[in-house]
């Protein structure tokens, strides 16, 4: 057996496994982006009045739309990857528990007390402490966007210290 293959229970593929976590990953990414585009060309949409459905102006006054708003889809995307993780965690310990030969066993009488645990675990941490930074990484650029994009008449006042709230809470 290749070293490669003890992050997994016995009988899955590693190289399958990071690629399914990676799919996770990358679908979460793809709704933090495209929901924060969708939700930040809306927001800017709004700040103009139209006439006849062509855009006639400037709402005086009007403040842009916060940032926490735009960053929900990526939430909900990045809590559901992170859930997938850990449904991966519980079919890897349910994997030893069911079957014929009851593969539990086996893990017992394995010389590694960490054996067990770190075949069921090792991938479904490493995609949790993925999701994480990945998730902070994405909604810190589009906090940069947000800032750094939008007119300063248009921002609310602290708008970075929101962004930075958002990110790191």
């Amino acid at each position: 057996m290749e070293t490669v293959d003890r992050f997994v229970p016995p009988g899955f593929c590693l190289k399958r496994e990071i690629k399914l976590g990676l799919i996770f990953l990358a679908a979460a990414a793809c709704v933090l982006l495209i929901g924060f585009l969708v939700l930040y060309l809306q927001a800017w949409g709004e700040m103009y009045y139209y006439v006849d459905g062509r855009r006639a102006g400037e709402i005086p006054g009007a403040v842009f739309a916060p940032f926490k708003g735009m960053a929900m889809p990526g939430v909900v995307a990045y809590l559901l990857a992170s859930v997938a993780f850990l449904a991966m965690l519980g079919r890897y310990l349910g994997y030893h528990y069911r079957g014929g030969s009851r593969a539990i066993y086996t893990m017992r009488r394995v010389p590694s007390r960490f054996e067990f645990m770190a075949r069921c675990c090792a991938v479904p941490a490493a995609g949790l402490i993925a999701c994480q930074l990945c998730w902070r990484l994405l909604l810190l650029l589009c906090g940069l966007i947000y800032a750094f994009t939008t007119p300063e008449r248009w921002l609310a006042a602290g708008a970075w210290e929101s962004v930075l709230y958002v990110v790191t809470h």
